[in-house]
């Protein structure tokens, strides 16, 4: 380990990014290598901020600032996730607090609605409902509200643990008056007025079987909110169900589905005959997420598999 007389910022980056990739740690929660993994954690640990300019790096830090940041990356060696070690995560420029009752924020989502889910609303002022399924940290929730300025959001979320660490996000950003955290599986503690113009959801889309095969840092995320069955389509299956009866005439959804495209299609075209999603190809991702209008969900109705 590197001494600590005259150690910089840069010096302590270094050194922990050794000691990730000695350990073999898994990345995908927040960053994708070991470099920046371990900058995240030495920033967090001096209490610098997390984009600090490249020339903090020449910064000196004393013999207790590097025993905090060795803690730190210690704890990462040891496959717990950085957003949980430093309390923070981070999606499109926006902060949110983190713990290990809900999923670490990383929704291809984010993207999409920051856009405005532009071409498919024309005028994002006009969206009056947006309703997030799954809402976990509450972090679409929030980014849903910050971009479409004249909507109310209904967030729901099956762990009444998740809704805590969404309501002290909510909170942070001013939007308790905009945003409605609710307990609910999926759509049922509301009641289908057809009045909502956005849906979102990032459901639980990994499929039970592959558990064994997960990173140990996933793991360490709550289980419900990441693992489900039927190869992953339980959740999206419901959702299909049951969105047209909530959506407004030419409301729209967007779900996120991850790496289970194939699935997803096969379940669409089994259960949804003729729907054809919209699948969204962005700088991020391709094929990772879809959208729907109501009337093209409402004309292909649910066809549940005997």
């Amino acid at each position: 380990m590197t001494s600590n007389a005259g150690l910089t910022v840069g010096q302590l980056i270094e050194e922990g990014a050794a000691a990730l990739d000695r350990a073999g740690v898994s990345y995908g929660q927040g960053t994708l290598n070991a470099w920046d993994e371990s900058r995240w954690l030495c920033l967090a640990a001096l209490g610098l901020p997390v984009d600090s300019p490249v020339s903090i790096e020449s910064q000196p830090v004393s013999a207790e600032q590097a025993q905090q940041a060795r803690s730190f990356l210690a704890r990462r060696a040891q496959y717990e996730p950085a957003a949980y070690i430093t309390g923070q995560a981070w999606l499109k420029g926006y902060s949110f607090r983190v713990d290990p009752r809900v999923i670490i924020p990383r929704s291809f989502l984010a993207e999409l609605i920051l856009g405005g889910f532009s071409p498919w609303i024309e005028d994002p002022t006009r969206v009056r409902n947006i309703l997030d399924l799954c809402t976990g940290s509450g972090c679409l929730a929030i980014l849903a509200a910050k971009t479409f300025p004249s909507a109310q959001v209904t967030a729901t979320d099956l762990s009444p643990e998740a809704l805590e660490v969404a309501r002290s996000n909510v909170a942070d950003y001013g939007l308790g008056d905009r945003i409605r955290l609710l307990e609910s599986d999926l759509f049922d503690r509301l009641s289908p007025a057809q009045d909502i113009d956005l849906i979102l959801s990032n459901p639980p889309y990994v499929p039970s079987q592959r558990k064994k095969d997960l990173p140990k840092e996933f793991l360490r995320e709550p289980e419900m909110a990441l693992l489900t069955k039927d190869n992953g389509m339980a959740l999206v299956r419901q959702i299909l169900h049951h969105a047209g009866a909530f959506l407004s005439p030419n409301g729209l959804l967007a779900v996120e589905i991850g790496h289970e495209f194939q699935s997803c299609s096969r379940l669409i075209h089994a259960e949804c005959p003729g729907l054809e999603p919209i699948w969204i190809e962005t700088d991020e991702q391709r094929d990772n997420v879809f959208v729907i209008d109501a009337p093209s969900l409402n004309l292909h109705s649910w066809r549940p598999l005997k």
